[in-house]
């Protein structure tokens, strides 16, 4: 299924790897960042803390970025069939 292009204008921390987004379509939703945050670009971020709480938003590009070049696709994080398929099994550990 197509869906709109939509970029994230601005991510709130919550609990644990929990973000609140907020997107140009103005809608919010909350994620559990955690099973997306596998392989070596992940492995700092989803092990400390204070490097994942170093999550922002591209202004260009519209997607949530780390400052080693990790970034992870607003359409991914919008809407909810997309999101589910991402999701691993289980988490990694």
């Amino acid at each position: 299924m197509a869906h709109p292009t939509v970029s994230v204008t601005a991510v709130e921390l919550l609990d644990g790897h929990r973000v609140r987004l907020s997107f140009d379509d103005e809608a919010t939703v909350v994620r559990d960042l955690f099973p997306l945050l596998w392989g070596p670009v992940f492995d700092e971020i989803r092990n400390d803390p204070e490097e994942f709480a170093k999550v922002t938003v591209d202004p260009e590009l519209g997607v949530l970025c780390w400052s080693n070049g990790a970034d992870i696709d607003a359409e991914l994080l919008r809407y909810d069939d997309l999101w589910n398929a991402a999701l691993p099994v289980s988490r990694p550990a």
